[in-house]
């Protein structure tokens, strides 16, 4: 089995294609202080960012659900990690044109350097992007030629100078929230399985 920073990396099942529902949740660390008198509030932002997501997977029949049974065993809990994308969002808005890449070592934050995008829309708000094994959402309009991405969370890790950006079938790296793993099965022998599940941070 391989590892990601260290991490058991455990591939998802191959069928179902897609979950039946992802509900996503964006988490930013801030703290507020508000005036018992006045009640004026007062915030300090923290670097602190991650995607959680509550997965739900479609009925499944007997033959199909222990590749899933199997799987959610493997990762032990909050142990392993995974890659995992928004299936409805596997092409970007925008044109992806070009052959993007990181421009500049070093870089740190919300704000990304890049280089080698082709198309007057390459990206829009909200498109998703991949560089390595974190998942990144673009928030502004990216043009063609350099490019600084406004982009969250901000970078896990600073990418080499000239790291291939993919947009297109993009994924993060997550693993469960909880140590305790649950499936349900009916009279009709079929079975379901939700799961929540964090970045990998």
């Amino acid at each position: 089995m391989s590892t990601v920073f260290g991490w058991p990396l455990v591939p998802m099942p191959a069928i179902p294609a897609a979950p039946a529902l992802i509900e996503w949740t964006a988490m930013d660390t801030v703290a507020v202080s508000q005036s018992p008198f006045t009640g004026q509030q007062q915030t300090q932002v923290w670097p602190g960012s991650w995607l959680e997501a509550s997965i739900s997977m479609p009925p499944m029949k007997h033959a199909t659900v222990q590749a899933w049974l199997a799987w959610l065993l493997q990762v032990q809990g909050m142990a392993g990690v995974f890659q995992l994308g928004d299936p409805l969002a596997a092409l970007p808005t925008g044109t992806g044109a070009g052959s993007p890449v990181v421009s500049g070592a070093g870089q740190t934050g919300s704000a990304l350097n890049t280089s080698g995008w082709s198309g007057a829309n390459s990206l829009l708000p909200g498109d998703w992007i991949q560089i390595g094994y974190r998942l990144y959402r673009n928030l502004g309009i990216v043009g063609a030629g350099p490019q600084t991405l406004s982009i969250w969370p901000p970078l896990r890790e600073s990418p080499p100078d000239a790291t291939p950006i993919a947009v297109t079938n993009t994924v993060g790296l997550f693993r469960l929230k909880s140590n305790a793993r649950k499936w349900s099965q009916n009279p009709n022998r079929l079975y379901g399985m939700q799961f929540d599940i964090r970045e990998a941070i």
